[in-house]
């Protein structure tokens, strides 16, 4: 059993289809008059500034210090031959 589309009523030239009603009728963005300020209150920020936490990150108990890479000597006195290996 086909269906059959539901099919659009013929265009009438000369007779243009109205716009959908606006509800509410009226300006879609209507005027909004700036915030009003207090005398002598600061200006207010024009944008708002970032998120912050609510709490700050508590340095923890000092750990074991680790060498500064500016004043590490590396491995000096480091022989290769003196680490155990693997055998193939």
């Amino acid at each position: 059993m086909p269906i059959d589309p539901t099919e659009d009523p013929p265009i009438k030239p000369g007779q243009p289809s109205e716009p959908p009603q606006e509800s509410p009728p009226g300006s879609p963005r209507p005027e909004v008059p700036p915030p009003m300020q207090e005398p002598g209150e600061p200006p207010r920020p024009e944008e708002l500034p970032g998120r912050t936490p609510e709490e700050l990150p508590v340095r923890g108990p000092q750990g074991p210090n680790t060498p500064s890479p500016a004043t590490d000597t590396g491995n000096i006195g480091f022989v290769a031959d003196s680490v155990p290996r693997c055998s193939e």
